[in-house]
């Protein structure tokens, strides 16, 4: 052995945590990063099967078709439409609900979550039987409203026709509005009413501060929230392809879609040249908003003078309150009842008969709770996963500072700027290319997919409760004897589980109803329920579909009762393994002998069990309290 290998190996030894950090990161690069080279290389080559090669015409042939032009400006339309709207919309209500007298505001939070908690194939097949040109709600209550009048319409079908730019721009919009007012509400909620006084004193009009004053305040959070969800946007494939596609509007992922879907033969090299310029655009938008976060140098909450007093909206009060249920109606209420009448009528379009012999029949076919099932363990063990990477992630940048902390920092993100189809698409080229090209096709990859794209997810929610845990208590651990590993499950993962049970519970029902990655990846002869929910809608089992929907949702409310049962017991038990010894009364030691044995039995049994569990049981519930913050 040479000096210079035994100087490493003394170097590696002596510095753990830097090497717990550059093995996390190259596990990061293999998992995260191999996908996005595995997209460059097959835009350059004709195939990923073994008789590819390589060849720069499908590069070429994309960028000089004329469709790739139009593709990409009507991604654009879609993105600034839905985006902008959204920005507006998300503003307002967030500013109704934080900083107003308003009624009923407590309703745009709920509604708000829920229709971000509702995976999007599932809201926009509720939109395009909503939309439906003949027997639509929509559609027949507007035909009903307008034959009422003496010069009425006799419309057969129509008005609207959700299956069009409207639509989709429509389903876009409050899709995104959603998304960012969830964002937003906690920063508006947080800025203090000095500044906005102080302009008032100086003879400023309420909409002069409001935009003079409180908008720049919270500029920094704005931009970032607009690049996130222009980002969102770009990647979102469910609502295009479900109410874009029909009315042949392609924006890129449905483009990809459509080069993969070719009945004749995929086109590989095609589809990966398509989606360079999706990951082009996507990579500079991560980059403008990490450029806008680095530059926010902007106060907006106060210490505990700031004053939070709310506007009087005056003779506004009851408009704004029925633009609130309009919305509550129109974004929520609506397609949820279309999905649920559809589900119990015996066909869809009926006004009479409706029975729950579909919910029933399904919720005992073999095939259907086969895929359930399915779904549930692919999903459930994607979630896990993702949620104890996450939680490893985080936790390794916090051993030191360094350039390995900020890029651990930001990895779990990482694959957020890879869409599903993309994604998909990468982890193909890469199992074709390779000796494990037998894996095509099967349940373990597409959990692996399912994983990596559930990682960002996963890191937000719990992301908060990382931060809460102090070091002192992994310091106490480690002095008390217990190795890293141990300290990791022992102490942080036993803090982190409350949070770690709801967002393993997020995590699950996003990757239940994706349909990107298992529209790639899974197997046509047992699919997952986004994939059989998407074949029911395209065969016109429109019942069928709108019946899975619902017994997908009793199974997620069940899951939850359950969690939160789980999350109870802990508490309780945590306060029953609490101190037992009474506080000893002022001006009292309380060192008698028993107290004095007492101590050392817990001296003793500190010694024998390095993790010290209670500390644990001090401080495990810590995380727990502001999980709703966190997600």
């Amino acid at each position: 052995m040479t000096a210079f290998t035994r100087a490493a190996r003394r170097q590696w030894s002596l510095q753990p945590e830097r090497n717990i950090q550059i093995a996390i990161a190259i596990a990061i690069l293999l998992l995260f990063a191999a996908p996005v080279i595995a997209v460059l290389i097959g835009a350059f080559r004709t195939s990923p099967f073994s008789d590819g090669t390589w060849s720069t015409e499908p590069f070429v042939d994309v960028m000089n078709s004329p469709r790739t032009w139009s593709t990409l400006w009507n991604t654009v339309i879609v993105t600034v439409v839905s985006v902008g709207a959204g920005i507006a919309l998300a503003i307002f209500f967030a500013t109704m609900v934080t900083r107003t007298n308003a009624r009923l505001k407590w309703l745009v939070t709920g509604t708000m979550a829920v229709m971000v908690a509702v995976p999007p194939l599932f809201y926009a097949l509720a939109w395009s039987m909503l939309g439906n040109e003949s027997v639509g709600l929509i559609n027949v209550w507007l035909r009903g409203i307008t034959t009422g009048f003496e010069d009425g319409y006799q419309w057969g079908t129509g008005p609207f026709d959700v299956e069009s730019w409207a639509g989709l721009l429509l389903v876009s919009t409050l899709r995104n509005t959603a998304f960012m007012y969830l964002i937003l509400v906690g920063p508006f909620s947080t800025l203090d009413r000095a500044l906005e006084e102080a302009s008032r004193v100086s003879g400023a009009s309420a909409v002069r501060t409001f935009f003079g004053t409180q908008l720049p305040l919270l500029a920094p959070t704005i931009a970032a929230v607009l690049i996130v969800s222009t980002v969102v946007s770009l990647e979102a494939f469910d609502v295009p392809v479900v109410l874009g596609v029909p009315a042949d509007i392609y924006v890129l992922p449905t483009e990809v879609f459509r080069y993969l879907n070719d009945a004749a033969r995929p086109a590989y090299g095609h589809a990966s040249a398509v989606s360079i310029i999706l990951l082009g655009i996507l990579l500079v938008l991560v980059w403008l908003e990490r450029r806008v976060r680095g530059r926010r140098s902007f106060t907006t909450v106060s210490g505990k003078g700031a004053r939070h007093s709310v506007w009087s909206l005056g003779p506004w009060r009851l408009p704004v309150a029925v633009a609130t249920v309009l919305y509550a109606v129109v974004a929520l209420g609506l397609p949820l009842l279309q999905l649920v009448l559809v589900a119990m009528s015996p066909y869809f379009g009926a006004t009479t008969g409706f029975t729950v012999d579909t919910l029933v029949r399904l919720a005992t076919d073999r095939g259907t709770v086969r895929t359930f099932l399915v779904t549930a363990l692919l999903a459930g063990c994607a979630a896990a996963v993702a949620i104890v990477a996450a939680a490893i992630i985080l936790w390794a940048a916090r051993l030191r500072r360094g350039a390995l902390t900020a890029f651990l920092d930001v990895s779990p993100l990482l694959p957020m700027i890879v869409p599903g189809l993309l994604l998909a698409l990468g982890i193909i080229t890469i199992v074709l290319l390779s000796p494990v090209s037998g894996l095509y096709g099967s349940g373990l990859l597409l959990m692996i997919a399912l994983f990596i794209a559930a990682v960002p997810l996963a890191s937000r929610s719990i992301s908060g409760a990382v931060a809460q845990i102090p070091s002192e208590l992994e310091d106490a651990a480690r002095v008390s004897g217990a190795s890293r590993p141990r300290t990791l499950f022992a102490v942080v993962f036993r803090l982190l589980l409350p949070s770690a049970l709801n967002g393993w519970l997020l995590c699950f029902v996003v990757m239940s109803g994706s349909l990107a990655i298992p529209m790639l990846l899974g197997q046509r002869n047992q699919p997952m329920l986004a994939i059989s929910v998407y074949d029911d809608y395209q065969a016109g089992n429109f019942t069928v579909a709108a019946a899975k929907f619902v017994i997908f949702t009793v199974e997620i409310l069940v899951i939850a009762a359950v969690i939160d049962v789980i999350k109870r017991m802990l508490r309780s038990g945590g306060d029953k393994r609490g101190p037992s010894r009474p506080v000893p009364p002022a001006g009292t030691s309380g060192r008698g002998p028993a107290a004095t044995q007492t101590e050392t039995l817990a001296t003793l049994r500190a010694r024998q069990d390095p993790p010290v569990p209670a500390t644990v049981r001090a401080a495990e519930s810590t995380p727990d309290r502001n999980v709703a913050t966190n997600t």
